[in-house]
This record gives structure tokens, C-alpha cells and sequence, in this order.
């Protein structure tokens, strides 16, 4: 992984945290609906990815690993998002 890449990597998830916190700031403001919660979701799973990969340096090891630390993001998202439905009811 060279520097650049990891330049690259960390302003995405600069823009990506901003992107974030806006949302937040608005949804004190209006009534989050469900498309906009995924879509925070999705944003936190490109977090969560390029960290995974880039900053924990697993892009090179075997797609075990990275596949069961994904797929650990995966579940927690699935609970989170669980959790956000059976709050609406």
C-alpha cells in the first residue's frame, strides 16, 4: 500500500464522516426515513471497508480474513438496522 493510496483512503473517509454528520444534523431537524438510513448504513459499511482493508493493512492477507472481519461489520449493521425497524413499529 503506498502513501498515496493511503491519502487517497483517509480523505474519503474524512468526506465520508462530514457526509455523515450532516445527515445527523439534519435528522434533528426533519424525520429520518428509511432510504436515508440506508444510505447511512451503506456509508458506514465504506468506512468501516476501507479501514478494514487499508488501515488494518487485511487488502493482502487471505480472503478468510477479510471475509470474516467483513462479515463481522455485516452482522453489526444487520443488528443495527434490526434494531431501527422494530423501533418504527
Amino acid at each position: 500500500m503506498t502513501a498515496r493510496k493511503l491519502d487517497i483512503a483517509f480523505a474519503i473517509l474524512i468526506v465520508a464522516t462530514f457526509i455523515t454528520w450532516l445527515i445527523g444534523e439534519w435528522w434533528t431537524a426533519h424525520a429520518v426515513i428509511l432510504p436515508v438510513m440506508a444510505g447511512m448504513l451503506a456509508l458506514t459499511f465504506v468506512k468501516c471497508r476501507l479501514v478494514i482493508l487499508d488501515f488494518m493493512a487485511l487488502r493482502p492477507v487471505k480472503s478468510f480474513w477479510r471475509g470474516l472481519v467483513i462479515g463481522w461489520v455485516v452482522v453489526v449493521l444487520g443488528l443495527i438496522t434490526l434494531a431501527y425497524l422494530l423501533s418504527l413499529s
